[in-house]
């Protein structure tokens, strides 16, 4: 299926491409935009049924079996990250190449994504059986073990959607899937269960999911499953670049929780849970969002578009900048208060380190254009090095902070880090001659941001409730950011006006 969102240049004389591409920038602006809204929309749908398990599965367990039930989570996840190889992204990029066979890619693909995911996560969850955890968590790595094959392979499934800018699709089978795990999280909850069950339940949700995702996928890529030698040697050699920051990202992502779990206690790893998983959850977006960006980028480099491949990524720059500073404003204004409508009043005393941590998915949601775009030019060695870089100050980090500040200390480590590879993607980037202009956007986002925050802590000390007081802070925010221009005038313009029919 070609990607509609995307027209070919104008041929002119000579054989030359028509230089005159606003048109198409604009529409593939417009495309990444609208379909994004379309993802949030389906999104949100995601995230308020995970914010509602959260919710109930720390109500049910508070912080000492929440820690245990993050700990389970944590260990199989770095285990995972031995079969990641960084298959998805080589996907989504080759998919995104013209004339290459998608289906016999996506056939040997799958099949390869299951064989290495099924033997990995088998491998590490007996291993978990040797390691010095309690019963719980031992039995609830022997269940999280096969939800993670369903997820990668999920996962797997996402570059098809991403391909073809149907992320809606994508978002039916996520909000099913969610829908069904919060439905036996109540079951267990009824019967009174522990921490075990609470893990099956996610398990349960995620074969749901992955049983939708599969037919929907097919029908905009067919495929079936098929050993393809060539086809594996090929993905392996490739992803290993990407497999390489893959296990250094995952190591930088959970090994906050890890370390919590072995130099504090249960009840740390519980408060310092909920703001992870929220990280966890609203970075996502960002991920979603920057892999549909990937295939237009490759396209336009491809053609070597300068003027589209800029247009693209200083708009999803800007994107990404707006995003984050709105989070800040949030998590600094409220951030008790969060936490308690998500986790309970139990948890609320981990409410600076829900402030630090958006700093954090702020940052994360930037790094995340600037990480693809060096995908899409095969720049993955690149990345390595930042992720080389961002994975020393990481360990420094939480081995000095840990031991001192707790789950604060791990919120600490977090944002220096997340901040680290963002500065660190956004020069390599620079380096290879895209300088797109964020300075003066930083610059007025966060006086933005700092404005709605005093405004929001304003009207609540005024008696106004808070989520009111956040609803005018967020109608505030978008106003300035468009009055100051911190959304530039092409963004916005490409946004709001059709494109003018070219005079004959």
């Amino acid at each position: 299926m070609a990607d509609e969102s995307v027209e070919p240049s104008s041929p002119v004389a000579g054989g030359m491409t028509a230089p005159a591409a606003a048109p198409d920038h604009r529409k593939t602006m417009r495309a990444l935009t609208f379909n994004m809204a379309a993802i949030v929309a389906g999104k949100v749908i995601a995230v308020v049924v995970g914010l509602v398990s959260i919710a109930l599965i720390t109500r049910a367990l508070g912080p000492e079996g929440y820690g245990e039930y993050r700990t389970i989570l944590t260990f199989v996840s770095f285990v995972s990250i031995g079969s990641d190889l960084g298959l998805q992204l080589v996907v989504l990029r080759e998919l995104g190449r013209p004339g290459r066979d998608h289906r016999r890619l996506m056939s040997a693909a799958m099949l390869l994504r299951l064989l290495i995911s099924t033997g990995v996560l088998t491998t590490g969850a007996l291993i978990g059986m040797l390691m010095p955890y309690e019963g719980n968590v031992a039995k609830g790595i022997l269940v999280a073990a096969p939800y993670y094959i369903t997820f990668q392979s999920a996962m797997m499934l996402q570059s098809i959607f991403q391909r073809h800018l149907r992320q809606g699709l994508q978002a039916v089978s996520e909000t099913v899937g969610g829908l069904v795990m919060l439905g036996l999280v109540w079951l267990a909850l009824q019967a009174d269960a522990g921490v075990v069950p609470m893990v099956a339940a996610m398990l349960g949700g995620g074969l749901v999911q992955l049983a939708i995702a599969w037919p929907l996928a097919k029908r905009l890529q067919p495929f079936r499953l098929t050993v393809d030698l060539p086809i594996w040697r090929e993905l392996l050699v490739t992803g290993l670049p990407l497999a390489g920051s893959r296990v250094i990202l995952t190591v930088i992502l959970r090994g906050d929780v890890l370390l919590l779990s072995l130099l504090a206690t249960d009840v740390a790893v519980g408060l310092y849970g909920v703001p992870s998983k929220m990280f966890e959850i609203l970075s996502t977006l960002a991920v979603l969002f920057n892999g549909m960006l990937m295939p237009m980028l490759v396209t336009a480099l491809e053609r070597d578009d300068k003027i589209t491949t800029d247009s693209t990524a200083g708009h999803a720059f800007t994107a990404m900048l707006v995003f984050g500073a709105g989070v800040i404003a949030v998590f600094a204004a409220f951030p008790a208060e969060v936490l308690t409508i998500v986790a309970g009043p139990a948890f609320a005393a981990a409410a600076h380190a829900l402030t630090l941590i958006a700093v954090a998915i702020a940052a994360n949601a930037v790094a995340q254009v600037a990480r693809h775009m060096l995908t899409a030019m095969n720049r993955q060695r690149d990345a390595l090095v930042v992720d080389s870089v961002g994975f020393a100050v990481a360990l420094t980090s939480y081995f000095t902070l840990i031991p001192l500040y707790s789950y604060l200390g791990a919120a600490i480590g977090t944002a220096v880090t997340e901040t680290t590879l963002c500065v660190g993607l956004l020069l390599a980037v620079r380096r290879l001659g895209f300088r797109p202009p964020l300075l003066a956007s930083v610059i007025k986002l966060v006086g933005i941001c700092i404005a709605t925050t005093f405004v929001m802590l304003a009207l609540a000390r005024f008696g106004i409730a808070w989520p009111l007081a956040m609803v005018v802070g967020g109608i505030l925010f978008f106003g300035l950011v468009v009055a100051t221009g911190a959304a530039p005038p092409a963004y916005v313009n490409a946004l709001l006006k059709r494109k003018k029919p070219r005079p004959v």
